[in-house]
């Protein structure tokens, strides 16, 4: 099978069962030591509700909070249905998970679906920090799936699309986001303090038990937050 019918034949698989973005990065030269075994990462995202996110007007919801919980789990699944589809190709494969923290101190994951997502051309980074898409500006979550399968790759974004919106930087409640745009020599330290961020976020975990805040993403005009 070609590398085209590999790429095509995922996304069809992928759309069927309710992924709503699909790209595929080149990741050579990007990836920590442990995964240089594989070369391309396909980035997987999700479209969050416009109903739950439009009611976060002054915090996070108890249904926001469930429909994070929502989407990780069938994002998880998504990736766990990728990666048997890779083994069923004769393809190694290797599930990131959605949501886990592996360094709780610099507060990362095993690895930035962010960046997976910007190389395979899905979008580009917020003020905000988050991934900011054409379509749904920064209302998905997203996955990745590593493997060594010849996919065709994505072009990367590399600027940003912000111009002088600041909308995130004054809906955060805890002045978190410095409001500076994002390149990719851009550090996520560049762009928001990200211990004041984790600290609203394990409140939203205290309280409604998820680490959600929302209110930039549901400010984000890119992703058609509604007024009031």
């Amino acid at each position: 099978m070609s590398r085209k019918n590999y790429t095509l034949i995922l996304r069809e698989e992928l759309i069927d069962r309710g992924a709503s973005l699909i790209g595929v990065a080149h990741l050579e030269g990007c990836l920590p030591p442990s995964f240089n075994q594989f070369s391309r990462g396909v980035s997987i995202g999700v479209r969050l509700s416009d109903s739950i996110l439009d009611e976060l007007r002054t915090g996070p919801t108890k249904a926001y909070a469930y429909h994070y919980h929502a989407m990780n789990r069938f994002l998880d699944d998504l990736a766990i249905f990728t990666t048997n589809l890779f083994q069923e190709w004769d393809f190694r494969a290797f599930p990131i998970p959605t949501s886990q923290t592996v360094d709780l101190k610099l507060h990362k994951a095993h690895l930035s679906h962010k960046m997976v997502a910007t190389r395979a051309g899905l979008g580009w980074i917020g003020k905000n920090a988050l991934l900011i898409t054409p379509e749904y500006g920064p209302r998905i979550r997203l996955t990745t799936v590593l493997t060594d399968a010849p996919l065709r790759p994505g072009k990367p974004i590399t600027e940003s699309l912000c111009e002088k919106c600041q909308e995130c930087t004054k809906a955060c409640p805890v002045g978190a986001i410095h409001g500076t745009l994002w390149t990719v020599k851009s550090e996520r330290v560049d762009l928001l303090d990200v211990d004041l961020c984790a600290a609203i976020i394990d409140q939203g975990k205290t309280e409604l038990g998820a680490p959600v805040c929302g209110l930039c993403v549901r400010a984000c005009p890119k992703g058609g937050s509604r007024p009031g």
